[in-house]
């Protein structure tokens, strides 16, 4: 999907938005009232900007923005109670509770949403299995982190407020952490992500991780005021995360199934190292830290690795029969879903995918096109050179019509030389005929047909749905309709405008 207008003007509002920022923290350090603003302002656009982009995706894909962006706007939540409690001038244990309360249920927000699509592709099984793993990993990452990083510089305080703070402030950057590890996980798994958007998604992740970790040594434990010079690093960070979402997540509406197999690295991690090797690594710790190497230590050690390579072994012969499995259920897909002559998409799923882009745009309020077309004198060259000259054409056809799927739309075979192509969203009339006329052009070149140089022309009926008609079947018949006209009249295409005055005419009338 192409950066539309609206995406540069929310890359460049960005961009100056986090400039005003930077500069206020230098020229005003002391104005921590107005940069919580700022930030808060910052996580509440890019939220909203999330679900506005979210409805150009597919129904898994839109979901997943959708579960960001309510992380995004827990996090706002939480900056407002904090900036709240701030501006009143009192500091009191609600406040605290409260902000970690959002601030918590923003990171079970990001990790569902890695949860979801990873569901989504791999199955309810995979994917419970695959939040255990970002359960183990969490739990281990956090437990390494206190008792190896945070607690050695925390021993010679009494303290334990501070203990109890920094422990819960350690949480936030520790997750942050492992979601961007998973974050890689998802894309080396599934591939449902762009590599821009992974990029964009762990760019402003860690400079979330950066803050925190600034914002917990300096603040919290070095007792030095600089937080008007972390919060640009949360506004950068929010801002990025809507990019990620606005710019850089895929349209997958037309993958096949191959498209989204899983890739090798991505299994290699998910199905054999995690979590045996985290399992392993606190074993050794925890052997290090309170038995040493000894004989029953040692022993046991041994058990336990040789218990992983047997666990490791069953995995993969598991994973193999279900690799099997999926092989064969994707070639069954694909035999019911594909024409058997061109490869394109049949009428069955064809009619599925219009009905459901049908109903998407009566919630998202979108408009679908619909472009029926067939082939000028076909009968004539399947009369002059045999029907195998005639397939060859209708081959040859589809092959120049599957380059526009690289457009986001869907293209079809109907049977004969009947094709359609689905275009949803649907931009303004005008853009329809432009890819109308795309069309007619592209089809229109001539055609090398064993030895002989063969030409032919489309007829293109357009029809829109909800302009033209009330439900998929109607929409059918008024592209079918316009296409026959556009034969009469002999002309490149034809737009059912009539229809569209028709339907006008009669809600005023209903009105």
């Amino acid at each position: 999907m192409s950066p539309t207008p609206a995406d540069h003007l929310w890359i460049r509002l960005a961009i100056i938005y986090a400039f005003i920022q930077i500069m206020t923290a230098l020229w005003m350090p002391d104005a921590l009232l107005l940069q919580r603003v700022l930030v808060i302002l910052a996580s509440a656009a890019a939220s909203v900007y999330l679900l506005r982009i979210s409805r150009h995706y597919e129904p898994h894909l839109r979901r997943f923005w959708l579960i960001v962006s309510a992380g995004l706007m827990a996090d706002a939540s939480a900056r407002i109670i904090d900036a709240c409690y701030f501006w009143l001038g009192k500091e009191s244990a609600s406040r605290t509770i409260l902000t970690q309360l959002f601030w918590g249920f923003e990171i079970i927000l990001f990790a569902c949403s890695l949860i979801y699509l990873f569901r989504h592709v791999q199955g309810s099984f995979r994917g419970v299995r695959f939040m255990l793993d970002i359960v183990i990993v969490g739990i281990t990452v956090m437990t390494v982190g206190w008792e190896y990083f945070i607690k050695p510089e925390l021993n010679g305080l009494a303290n334990e407020a501070l203990w109890g703070k920094l422990w819960v402030d350690m949480l936030y950057p520790l997750c942050a952490t492992v979601l961007i590890f998973f974050t890689l996980v998802l894309y080396f798994n599934t591939g449902q992500l762009r590599k821009r958007a992974v990029f964009l998604i762990c760019l402003g992740g860690s400079m979330y991780i950066a803050a925190d970790v600034l914002h917990m040594y300096l603040v919290d434990y070095k007792s030095v005021e600089v937080r008007s010079y972390l919060y640009p690093l949360y506004t950068l960070s929010v801002f990025i995360m809507g990019l990620a979402g606005g710019r850089s997540a895929p349209d997958t509406r037309n993958q096949s199934m191959d498209e989204r197999e899983p890739r090798s690295f991505g299994n290699l991690i998910v199905r054999y190292l995690l979590p045996y090797s985290v399992l392993g690594g606190m074993f050794a710790l925890m052997v290090q830290r309170f038995g040493g190497w000894n004989g029953l230590f040692t022993g046991l050690s041994l058990c336990v690795i040789l218990i992983l390579i047997r666990q490791i072994l069953i995995q993969f012969e598991n994973d193999r029969l279900f690799d099997r499995l999926h092989q064969s259920l994707m070639q069954s897909e694909t035999l019911a879903h594909r024409d058997d002559l061109t490869g394109l998409y049949n009428r069955r799923y064809f009619n599925a995918r219009l009905s459901s882009s049908l109903q998407e745009a009566d919630r998202a309020g979108s408009r679908v096109g619909l472009l029926y077309m067939d082939m000028n004198r076909f009968k004539r060259v399947n009369d002059r050179y045999g029907h195998r000259a005639g397939d060859l054409l209708i081959r040859k056809v589809a092959t120049r019509l599957q380059t526009l799927e690289s457009k986001g739309v869907l293209v079809s075979r109907l049977g004969g030389d009947e094709f359609t192509v689905v275009i949803h969203p649907a931009g303004e009339d005008q853009e329809l005929i432009w890819m109308a006329e795309e069309i007619w052009t592209m089809l229109s070149e001539p055609y090398e047909l064993e030895g002989h140089e063969v030409r032919t022309t489309p007829s293109i009926g357009i029809a829109v749905y909800p302009d033209h008609a009330r439900n998929d079947q109607e929409l059918i018949g008024r592209a079918d309709a316009a296409m026959y006209a556009a034969k009469e009249r002999n002309a490149r295409w034809h737009f059912d405008v009539e229809r569209t005055m028709l339907l006008q005419l009669l809600d005023q009338k209903v009105e």
